[in-house]
């Protein structure tokens, strides 16, 4: 009945520890083998999934930047694009000279840091993503000069404040343009195109691949794949989703510790 499965990635396919499971690993394996197709369906950008490397050899599409960017993994091209209007691009950079924020901006997949930025993530309440950002961003000496050059080529653009008020003020301040705002990690808040989201992401993808919604399976734990459970045919709550996503979802699985995702795959999409 099932023809595509959607995956959240932090707190779905990925595991507390930030990789992906050996039982998922095999379940999306069996799942190409029997003509299914695979997608990512994340906040991540193309350059954040480079660490991830072969485990994702068999997954081809991924609705990526929360629905930005639709990606063609196997053939290295971009299916779809939106991008920020470059006036909401101009007054980002205006808060770049009032506060001091790091930005993380998006072109094509391609993360952009500033290397002093960088250098005080701690600061920003992003030390986590150290490795991360070490092993896949692009580092400009300037990234003002970068957001201005480049005003109109950004799919996604992320600010990040020393302290929840700044976080706070800027929110108030870019609730008002015509973007997607929505707050995110600590301090951070996270811009993409009016109207981005996973569902419409999926919508797209299920379009261009002639796949019916109703032949779609998402499965996510959190607010921001609410779109896509309520697009698809089938919306599958992982255990440890909150209870939003769970009283949305037709289906919940074990947690993304226990073997959730591949009890998707096994009981949904090829039973």
């Amino acid at each position: 009945m099932y023809k595509l499965i959607a995956f959240d990635m932090d707190g779905t396919l990925l595991t507390s520890q930030q990789i992906i499971a050996k039982e998922s690993l095999q379940a999306i394996k069996d799942a190409k083998l029997a003509g299914k197709d695979i997608v990512l369906a994340t906040g991540h950008s193309v350059s954040e999934l480079k660490e991830y490397g072969e485990d994702l050899v068999n997954i081809q599409y991924g609705i990526l930047e929360s629905g930005a960017l639709i990606y063609d993994f196997k053939n290295k091209e971009v299916l779809s694009q939106k991008t920020i209007n470059k006036n909401i691009v101009e007054h980002i950079i205006n808060i770049l000279h009032e506060k001091n924020i790091m930005v993380v901006a998006v072109i094509e997949g391609q993360d952009y840091i500033q290397r002093s930025h960088f250098e005080e993530l701690e600061r920003y309440g992003m030390e986590m993503y150290h490795n991360l950002f070490r092993n896949t961003a692009k580092f400009v000496d300037d990234i003002d000069s970068l957001l201005k050059e480049k005003n109109s080529h950004f799919e996604k653009i992320n600010i990040y404040h020393f302290d929840k008020n700044q976080q706070e003020d800027s929110y108030r301040e870019l609730i008002l343009e015509d973007a997607d705002v929505v707050k995110a990690e600590k301090t951070g808040i996270e811009i993409t195109a009016l109207g981005v989201k996973k569902g419409n992401g999926l919508k797209t993808l299920c379009k261009d691949l002639q796949i019916p919604l109703t032949e779609a399976i998402a499965v996510g734990d959190a607010d921001n794949d609410e779109s896509m459970i309520q697009e698809a045919g089938l919306g599958i709550a992982m255990g440890n989703a909150n209870d939003n996503i769970k009283e949305l979802a037709s289906v919940t699985v074990n947690d993304n510790d226990n073997g959730g995702c591949a009890q998707a795959i096994y009981d949904y999409l090829l039973s």
